[in-house]
């Protein structure tokens, strides 16, 4: 009897140990996504850092490739050949694709406001588009050029009355005098001209009635038809690390380093300090978008003869995605 009741103890005790074990929870299968971003990792791409390391892609069942841009990179045929579902690009050019019967689309705006900017010491006098004339104006192809040429033709100054060069990264040249104005971002090259010691005039396009969306994102028509799911957790994970960084800027040049490790923290901080009235202009969201904007880009894009297709601008772009994020 002793061994019997020894054996119901032991039974019992077996059982109530086995419930108090804890449960194996399934591991979650994560979706594996790419985005194609514009250009190196720098602090231009704070929000999509935040949401990998703070862990709002995982909560979403997203695991995030960031895929490095640059010169090089074909940006459209990556996502238009699916090696990345989503993209980040200027809208000009996105507009320009779709005139090309580029089936890419914008879901979310990340710059709101372009920053695009003309630098030029102080000491040269340059302080308008007006000033341009006679002048040599370092830039580049796509944007900056775009931008450029219609800010000059409205204060009435010709392509032909200054000299465009190539776009430098290089200072060399503009601090010795040769070079009287580079184009870039205001989370940029100044920023970088001032930590060398020199003193700069900015000349911003939007006060001269130039207003363009700037980083962009995008994915193909046929993910957003077949998988909008996907598009919504990424793009709700994407506008919460943003939110995230404009929250942090002071936290921005250590998410970078994890991408960069050359990245200059302090340098990093900064550029995301620039930033903030580009994303969070105090109207509307993060990341939202409006129709007049897009008519307003295809307008200064067809007057400047970069775009002559015919083009619906309102498939360019949908806002089904941050409205149903934000609930509007």
């Amino acid at each position: 009897m002793k061994t019997l009741r020894f054996l119901v103890v032991l039974f019992s005790i077996t059982l109530s140990l086995a419930a108090c074990a804890p449960t194996a929870t399934p591991t979650r299968t994560l979706t594996p996504v790419t985005v194609q971003l514009r250009w190196m990792h720098n602090a231009q791409f704070a929000g999509f850092y935040a949401a990998e390391q703070k862990g709002y892609y995982a909560a979403e069942g997203i695991a995030v490739q960031l895929r490095e841009g640059g010169p090089e990179v074909d940006w459209q045929k990556a996502v238009l050949e699916n090696a990345a579902q989503f993209g980040v690009h200027g809208a000009d050019a996105l507009i320009a694709a779709r005139a090309e019967n580029k089936p890419l689309r914008a879901i979310a705006i990340v710059y709101r406001l372009s920053p695009v900017v003309f630098v030029a010491l102080t000491n040269s006098g340059i302080t308008r588009p007006q000033d341009f004339a006679s002048k040599v104006i370092s830039t580049g192809s796509g944007t900056g050029r775009l931008v450029l040429r219609t800010m000059t033709a409205r204060v009435g100054v010709r392509p032909d009355q200054y000299t465009e060069v190539p776009l430098v990264t290089d200072f060399t040249l503009f601090y010795a005098r040769q070079i009287d104005v580079i184009s870039g971002y205001i989370t940029d090259q100044p920023i970088t001209i001032r930590q060398a010691g020199h003193s700069v005039n900015l000349i911003y396009p939007d006060d001269y009635g130039i207003h363009f969306y700037a980083d962009t994102l995008f994915a193909t028509d046929e993910l957003i038809a077949k998988n909008p799911d996907l598009v919504t957790r990424f793009l709700r994970a994407t506008l919460k690390g943003w939110t995230y960084a404009v929250e942090n800027p002071a936290l921005v040049g250590a998410l970078v380093q994890k991408y960069n490790s050359n990245a200059d923290a302090a340098l990093e901080n900064a550029k995301m300090i620039a930033s903030l009235p580009l994303i969070n202009t105090g109207e509307d969201y993060i990341g939202w978008m409006k129709p007049e904007m897009w008519a307003g880009m295809e307008k200064t894009l067809r007057e400047q003869g970069v775009l002559t297709q015919p083009l619906d601008v309102t498939q360019v772009y949908t806002v089904q995605f941050v409205k149903e994020i934000y609930g509007k």
